[in-house]
Parts: structure tokens; sequence; C-alpha cells
């Protein structure tokens, strides 16, 4: 008994949205109609209607207003009830298309808005915007990541897809809308309509807190502007910290003392032709091979294994000989396209 009453109440909980209370009278009507008619008209002498599926027939004809024809009702209760059939049928399917074309509009509306719930998964959410957003959004789509923008207002990004949420990001119903619970990087930029260094930080910090509190293993990486709040932020749990400007200077600056280092990284790090910088998840089945059996698995294509991590851990080029326990590889690898 405990299923039926389940039903019962969502059946009453779907009854309250207008586009499902249409279905429900459209249905009801054209059922009415069906098994009425055809006990009203299946012994007479000349009706259309011997079967369920004639009367069927004749019921969607008529509220659908096509009327073939082919398909008669010659009894006077019969006609009575069809006249019933006509007004409430043809009432109630316009009352659902009515609905379908509210909810369809409205849907597109929500969508454009921001306020439509995502159904990714996988996917990097990134929260607020700044100079460097299209390139960002770019790299992830080359990288065959889905985006998910978290704002207070579209930027309309041209050449970048992306699926936009507006609200705010310190919001869990915001978070929800922009699929946290199936996200697996979370990037969260400067909110740069704040202006003093130290808020802007606060509210990245703060922001990545409410994310750790709905999702514990969200692999959080943050942009801040002051190096001194990096200790905090490691506290509430993000997992990688960038200076804004840190590493350009470290480049500007390998520029002058050497000569095409910066060339270097810029090339290793963007995502057109040549080479690239990954990090790939090592298999399960080399979990406790040599490190050097690692580097032939990786390297017989023309990669390059840069360094290993494990955690937080970090470590260039581990002894060949050593017994692996890291889980990633980080590489210098081909392009695909």
């Amino acid at each position: 008994m405990i299923p039926i009453f389940i039903f019962i109440r969502k059946f009453k909980e779907l009854l309250k949205e207008s586009l499902y209370r249409a279905a429900a009278v459209a249905l009801g009507v054209i059922i009415y109609g069906t098994i009425s008619e055809y006990y009203l008209e299946r012994n007479l002498p000349g009706s259309g209607i011997k079967t369920l599926f004639d009367s069927l027939w004749w019921v969607m004809q008529t509220v659908t207003t096509v009327g073939y024809g082919d398909t008669t009702v010659v009894g006077f209760y019969g006609r009575l009830n069809a006249i019933f059939i006509m007004i409430f049928g043809i009432g109630s399917l316009g009352y659902f298309t009515a609905s379908l074309a509210a909810n369809l509009m409205d849907a597109k509306l929500a969508k454009k808005l921001g306020e439509v719930k995502l159904k990714m998964k996988d996917h990097v959410i990134v929260i607020n915007s700044d100079e460097n957003l299209s390139y960002i959004i770019k790299e992830l789509n080359a990288s065959n990541y889905e985006v998910a923008l978290i704002g207070d207002s579209d930027p309309n990004l041209k050449d970048c897809s992306y699926e936009f949420v507006k609200g705010d990001p310190t919001n869990t119903e915001t978070l929800e809308r922009a699929g946290l619970k199936n996200a697996s990087k979370i990037i969260i930029l400067p909110h740069s309509k704040e202006g003093n260094p130290m808020d802007i930080d606060a509210r990245t910090i703060l922001t990545a807190l409410i994310i750790k509190r709905e999702k514990k293993d969200a692999y959080i990486i943050a942009s801040l502007l002051m190096e001194s709040n990096s200790v905090h932020a490691k506290k509430v749990g993000i997992d990688e910290v960038v200076i804004k400007g840190s590493m350009s200077t470290l480049i500007l600056v390998n520029a002058a003392i050497s000569p095409g280092v910066s060339r270097l990284f810029y090339e290793l790090l963007r995502d057109d032709d040549g080479y690239r910088i990954r990090e790939r998840e090592i298999p399960q089945e080399l979990t406790g091979a040599k490190i050097g059996e690692i580097y032939k698995y990786y390297e017989n294509d023309g990669s390059i294994i840069l360094a290993m991590r494990k955690d937080n851990d970090v470590k260039l080029r581990p002894d060949p000989n050593q017994i692996n326990n890291f889980n990633y590889v980080i590489m210098m690898e081909k392009r695909t396209k």
C-alpha cells in the first residue's frame, strides 16, 4: 500500500505545475471520451464505433478538430456525450498546448538569463570573470571540458563554449544550479567589483570555504591578489593557489636573463600545434610497478615525463628503480590536433 500513497503524493505535487495539470485534464477527457463512446455506440446499427480503438480514433479526431468523418456517432446519448467531449476536449487540448508553449518559452528565457539548473558531469566551474576569462574557457574547451560560468552577468564571449549561471557563488542554490556535485574542478577568479585586494581575496576564500562545505572532495584552483593570503587559502582546503601576476612576472624576468625561456613556457602552456604540458592519471595496472615501467608506458609515443604527483607532493623525474606510489604524471606530450 505504501508505494500507492507515494505515487499519489508525487502525482499531487506534479499537478501543482500548470503543464502537468493541463496534461492530466486532456488525458482525462480522452480516456473518458474513449470509454464512454464505446459503451454508448458499440451495439447501435450504423455506428462507426465497434471497438475501443474506433472510439479512441473518433475522440482524437474530435479534440484535435481534424474531423475526417469516417467514424460516425448515431445514437442520441452518444451524440449528447459527444457534445460534452467536443467542448471540454478542444478546451483541454488548447490548455495543454498553451501550457507547453509557455513552459518552453520560460525554459529558453531562464537559460538565457542564467537561471536554469545545469545537467553537466565532470565539468569545470569557473567563478567570476577577469581579462583572461576568454582564454581560460577556450583552453578548457580544447581539452574537452564542459564549462559552467557563475557570475553577475553573462560576458557573452565569442568562440567559447560555456553555460552561464547567474547568481552569487557564496549562495548554495547558485552552486547547485551550476552542478557542483558533478563538477571535476572549480576555478575561482577574483571578484572584480570589489576594490580592496584584501577584500577580494577574502571573498575568494569564503567562496572556497562554502564549496568545500557542500562538496568535501572539490578540487579548487583559486587566483589570489596577495601572496600573504595563500596561507589562509590552504587552510580552508584550496588545492592550488595562483597569485595573480606572479607567473607572468617570473617569465618576464627569465626572458631577460635567458632569452627564449618565456617563449618556451608560452608554447608549452598554450593549446595550439606542437607540444603541451598535461597531467594524466596513472592507470591502476601500474600501481606498485617500477617508475621506469611508467616512463616506458608514456614515453613510447614521444611524450616526456617531467614529474610525478601524489596529492600535493610533486617530484621531478623520480628514480626509475623506485617503486611507484604516485597517482599522476606531469608530462610534455604532442598535441593531437
